[in-house]
């Protein structure tokens, strides 16, 4: 499990990290993020949605970690995904009712994780799980809604 915040892992996207890519390398905390992708059988992201989308770390961790080469391949071919033999599992939490996204055509919020990062990048087996209301949740209703989590 990794833990972006605990990690104090740095989101930003460097000029180090562009040179790095340019030599077909890349800094020694995303090597250790991507050893950890390639071992996995199934990445699974827990996360809050905030403004619609993910935390500025995830997608920092996105940027960084499923870079060309490594989750895919942009060469004079085309664009070749890399991590075809992955699923992923996200367990996102919200503030709203399921209704209010609703009501407002706002339940494709999870579209450009799903397909725009993980289904670009050849993850095709995705499970998502939202959990509503979360902040105002009491303590049983929330152990209740941990409970049916399923990975």
């Amino acid at each position: 499990m990794i833990d972006l915040y605990q990690q104090r892992f740095q989101p930003v996207l460097s000029t180090d990290d562009f040179i790095a890519l340019q030599n077909n390398t890349v800094n020694d905390d995303v090597k250790s993020h991507q050893q950890l992708v390639t071992e996995a059988d199934n990445l699974i992201f827990i996360y809050p949605i905030w403004w619609f989308g993910q935390p500025a770390i995830l997608k920092g961790w996105i940027d960084r970690v499923l870079s060309s080469g490594f989750a895919y391949k942009d060469d004079e071919n085309g664009f070749t995904p890399l991590l075809t033999d992955k699923s992923a599992t996200l367990i996102v939490t919200l503030g709203s009712t399921q209704e209010v996204l609703l009501q407002h055509d706002m339940d494709d919020f999870m579209k450009s994780m799903i397909v725009g990062t993980l289904n670009l990048v050849g993850i095709s087996n995705v499970n998502c799980q939202q959990l509503y209301e979360v902040p105002t949740l009491t303590d049983e209703d929330r152990q209740a809604m941990l409970d049916n989590i399923s990975i």
